[in-house]
């Protein structure tokens, strides 16, 4: 069935599927990291920290924007992800850090923008993560988060009763399958002025689908015990036989939740 994709503890896991998996969902949301870009309004000379950032090709990107009067800052909680991250290139107005969401290593306001795509769901202690990026973001700045809505996963081309079943094993295998709908609360809570969320839908083809939802989506309901191998291997096939007849589909919701802090704070 392959490597398992599980971000939790990256470092214990199997780090090249991870990265395989971060490189997939990089190179099929090319416009929707554009979207994001704008709706921070990053520009030259802002300080931008990006949480979670993985191999680092937000921090990159952003460095672009921000030009050599600004500075962007990436930080992972996976020694394997800032390696990478590392070894693909360090512009010169960028850093790479080995830190914590929930406990980050940053003065209070000390950046202009904060951002964390695809991070709170797998944060157990997700209000802890927006308590920080609160407190290190400059007075009137912004943060946004990104993630997807797991429970609201839609697939057609098998059966309901296992499609069912292995979507709720993979929402429940995450630490936080909720983060995208809970994401405007955390951030009032943790003291934004204001927060704004905006679902958009992401529609996979299969191949993609397979590789970044459906393999671990399986994986998660076996290993819980909610189908066996041969259930999952014939819905696997079922999914496969329906391509081919134009009948596969699978949707996901992503939200995107921007928050300001308050001015003169």
């Amino acid at each position: 069935m392959g490597q398992k994709v599980q971000f939790s503890d990256a470092d214990a896991a199997n780090g090249p599927a991870l990265i395989e998996y971060l490189d997939d969902a990089t190179r099929n949301s090319g416009e929707r990291k554009r979207a994001t870009y704008a709706a921070q309004r990053l520009s030259p000379g802002m300080r931008v920290l990006d949480a979670g950032c993985g191999t680092g090709d937000d921090v990159r990107a952003i460095a672009q924007i921000v030009g050599a009067e600004g500075r962007v800052t990436g930080i992972d909680s996976s020694r394997t992800m800032i390696d990478e991250a590392q070894a693909r290139g360090v512009p010169p107005n960028a850093a790479f850090v080995l830190a914590d969401a929930g406990s980050l290593p940053f003065a209070d306001g000390a950046f202009d923008a904060v951002r964390a795509e695809r991070l709170f769901q797998h944060m157990a202690r997700p209000q802890s993560a927006a308590n920080e990026l609160r407190r290190v973001l400059a007075a009137g700045g912004t943060a946004l988060l990104l993630d997807q809505d797991w429970e609201s996963l839609a697939v057609a081309g098998a059966g309901r009763d296992v499609t069912r079943r292995i979507v709720r094993a993979f929402v429940d295998h995450l630490a936080n399958g909720w983060a995208a709908r809970e994401s405007r609360g955390m951030l009032l809570r943790a003291g934004f002025a204001s927060a704004t969320s905006v679902p958009a839908i992401s529609q996979p083809p299969l191949p993609l689908a397979f590789e970044t939802i459906l393999k671990p989506a399986m994986e998660a309901a076996m290993r819980d015990g909610s189908v066996d191998s041969h259930a999952a291997q014939t819905w696997l096939q079922s999914l496969l036989e329906a391509d081919l007849r134009g009948e596969f589909f699978c949707t996901v919701l992503v939200v995107i939740t921007v928050g300001t802090a308050p001015q003169g704070a």
